[in-house]
Order: C-alpha cells, then sequence, then structure tokens
C-alpha cells in the first residue's frame, strides 16, 4: 500500500489529525490511519475536558456529543483548604470509548481509510521514504505521524527522547456517604503531602444507566511511586471521602508529560497528541491532544503542499503558538508544585490570593494561565516582601490514607 501520510493511532489525536487535514485540502485518498484495536473499544480515562477542549471537539462532530455530561468548573482541594476554578464555558465528563469512536467516524465520514485491528511492528526508511510495516502488510509513505499515545512505538522506533512518563489508576465508584456534586470536577493535591507527586481527583461518571457512579484516582506526575501504592491510596481515598468501589479491580495506564527538552519531529515523521506531550500540571491529556494536532495538520499540510520532507522548527513552532506557551507554562508549574519543595508551592497555590482569584474569575480558560504570569509573578514578589518565602514545613494533614512513605 502507498499513502502520502500514514497516521498511526485513532485516538483523538490521530482522528482529529486526519479531519484537520482533509480540510486543510489534503486529499483523503492520501491518507491512511491505522490503529491496533477495533472500535469502538473501552480506554482508561478519567474523561474531563475543560473548555477549550468542548469547543474543539464541538467543531470536529458539528453538535455537542450526546454522551457527554456537562459541568460548571473545578474544584481544587487540600488540607490547606479548597477554592473553585471557573471555566469560561461549560465542561464535559465522558466515556473515552465513546469519544474516541465518533472522532474515528468523522475521520471515516471524511474519505479517511482506517485500518482498525492493524498493528504496527516496525518503522524503516528508505531513500525519501518511510515503510510501516503492519499485520496487514506494509504501508509506504512520504511522512509518518505517530499519534500512538504515551508508550508510542513511533517516537521509539525513530529514536526521538522524550518528557516524563508519569502513571495513574483509576476506577469506578459509588457514593455510600459522599455529598460530592455531579457538575464539578474535584482535584484533591493531598498526595503531594504524602509523597505522591500528583493529586487524587473525583469525577462524576456519566455511566449511562441511570446509576449516580464517580471515577475516582491518582496521578503521579513523576512515574516514581509503586503502582501497588497508588492503588491503596485510591481505596484509601474514596473510604475516606465517602465511596465505596464498584470495579473488580483498579486499572491502572501510563501518561506522557509535555517537555521543551522532548524531540518530536525527524525527516518524514511528526509525533502528536499524547506521543507529543500533554498537560503536566493536571494530566490533562484530551484538550492538549487535539490542540497539538490542529497544529501539526497545519504545519504538514504546508509541508505536503510545498513537497517538503521535512518539517522545520516543529517543535519550536508549537511552542511559539499560543497552546504551546501554555503547556509550557502548565510544565513549569508542575516541577515547582512537583519538584524538591512541594510544600512550599502548594501553599502558594492555596494561600496566594492573586491566584485564587484568576482561578475563580471565570474569565480565564484553564491552560491558559501564561497570559496571567506577569500578575502572578508580582503578587508572589508582594507576599514575599510582606512575609518572605513561604515555608516548606510539612503541613498538618485534615484526611490522611496513612500511605505516608514508611507508614
Amino acid at each position: 500500500m502507498k499513502r502520502r501520510i500514514a497516521i498511526v493511532g485513532g485516538g483523538p489525536s490521530g482522528s482529529s489529525l486526519a479531519v484537520h487535514l482533509v480540510r486543510a485540502g489534503i486529499d483523503p485518498k492520501d491518507l491512511v490511519l491505522v490503529d491496533r484495536a477495533h472500535f469502538p473499544r473501552p480506554k482508561l480515562c478519567g474523561g474531563g475536558i475543560t473548555f477549550r477542549g468542548t469547543a474543539l471537539v464541538r467543531d470536529l462532530l458539528g453538535h455537542d456529543p450526546g454522551f457527554a455530561q456537562s459541568t460548571v468548573g473545578l474544584e481544587f482541594r487540600s488540607s490547606l483548604g479548597r477554592y473553585p476554578v471557573r471555566e469560561v464555558g461549560r465542561q464535559w465528563v465522558v466515556d473515552r470509548g465513546a469519544l474516541d469512536d465518533a472522532l474515528l467516524g468523522v475521520a471515516k465520514a471524511a474519505g479517511v481509510e482506517v485500518l482498525e485491528g492493524c498493528a504496527v511492528t516496525g518503522l524503516s526508511t528508505s531513500g525519501s521514504r518511510r515503510r510501516l510495516e503492519t499485520r496487514s502488510g506494509p504501508i509506504d509513505c512520504d511522512y509518518v505521524v505517530g499519534a500512538d499515545g504515551a508508550t508510542s512505538f513511533v517516537r521509539r522506533a525513530a529514536g526521538l527522547p522524550g518528557g516524563t512518563v508519569g502513571r495513574l489508576v483509576e476506577a469506578v465508584y459509588e457514593p455510600v456517604g459522599a455529598d460530592e456534586r455531579d457538575d464539578v470536577l474535584v482535584f484533591d493535591f493531598d498526595p503531594v503531602f504524602d509523597g505522591i507527586p500528583g493529586y487524587a481527583w473525583i469525577f462524576p461518571y456519566p455511566s449511562g444507566d441511570g446509576r449516580r457512579l464517580f471515577k475516582l484516582g491518582v496521578m503521579d506526575g513523576r512515574g516514581v511511586v509503586p503502582g501497588e501504592r497508588l492503588r491503596a491510596y485510591t481505596d484509601a481515598f474514596a473510604a475516606a471521602h465517602g465511596f465505596r468501589r464498584v470495579d473488580d479491580k483498579l486499572a491502572g495506564w501510563p501518561e506522557h508529560y509535555f517537555a521543551f527538552r522532548a524531540k518530536s519531529s525527524a525527516p518524514g515523521l511528526l509525533l502528536t497528541g499524547e506521543a507529543f506531550g500533554i498537560d503536566p500540571l493536571l494530566g490533562e491529556g484530551i484538550t492538549p491532544a487535539l490542540e497539538i494536532s490542529a497544529y501539526a495538520a497545519r504545519r504538514l499540510a504546508s509541508a505536503v503542499r510545498g513537497g517538503r520532507a521535512h518539517v522545520p522548527f516543529y517543535e519550536l513552532g508549537f511552542v511559539a503558538s499560543r497552546e504551546g506557551r501554555n503547556l509550557l507554562y502548565q510544565a513549569l508549574l508542575a516541577d515547582r508544585l512537583y519538584g524538591r519543595h512541594p510544600n512550599r508551592w502548594m501553599r502558594v497555590l492555596f494561600e496566594n490570593a492573586r491566584v485564587r482569584s484568576i482561578a475563580g474569575s471565570g474569565r480565564v480558560a484553564y491552560g491558559r494561565l501564561s497570559g496571567t504570569s506577569i500578575s502572578l509573578g508580582l503578587a508572589f514578589f508582594l507576599d514575599f516582601v510582606r512575609a518572605g518565602f513561604p515555608s516548606n514545613a510539612p503541613v498538618e494533614r485534615a484526611i490522611s490514607p496513612g500511605t505516608r512513605p514508611g507508614a
């Protein structure tokens, strides 16, 4: 099989890339999308989509998805307090299997050939052509795009250095005393105080069968905590907040985070979506994946029209965009909160009045905080002048699941 562009991965990044390429004037007959799974397929994911992502999904589908549950905002919590994080528009919680199937359906409707159940087993270069070896036979192409997630085969086969790979675990729970709202996404940062560089979450879960269920889990944003401890922490966290697990077991998966040092392109090859890197602060994946793929489609379509075998300054071009600047800012924030002095930066997150004001204003979309960096920096400096550097001393825990290191 010969194609100009082969896309590996049929999730939101791969499907949306294909759609954007067709919209940019690329003949769908020049595209092929391959995925080892058959759709619809189950997919582990918290399923939260912030406002930026809901707008992108709506544009791709042409309507609001019937399987999406609306939420009004986020809430940040810890033993230091809690406060709302308001968006400029409504957010959604979705079942990832349903979302992925819907987006792949748009790519198919646009005329893109999709090979499901087609695992990629090899990648090689011959002159100006690339060859993908698959279970269904070889695919020769001018460009390969890796949209194949956290453990991207394309990235590994091309030898491209990536960012940090973290770990998450989650399961579905039912409330047995919890009084959580069904329209708020809760992010609880107390795991930071227990030696886990991340957060726990409580998300409403649109089960589709009328039951009131939630997804709870824990993110390790540095990939340094054993999965066994994360699973124990999640169940203990759930019990402490009035939830009982419905799933037989806690499932886990990796996440690949954006890093400025990572490399995501080579002659005839690009990475997009989580293979490129997602939000390292909250692990938001769907929205960054869609944003990166919209950018990748613009750059790749231009290269195809110009007959170029390489997309120059692909990574820097993204960082220079609004979406890229904000993802870089999220990475800088994650380095503080999950770095060497986490208790200090947790105090900034929960005690700085400017942080709380911006978060609750409803005027700044989550993940677009880079435009507020000057005012946030000034607020931090004034706090420093008045009271000195925030303490990095241990924080007294309101509720402890009992999984501190050594406990």
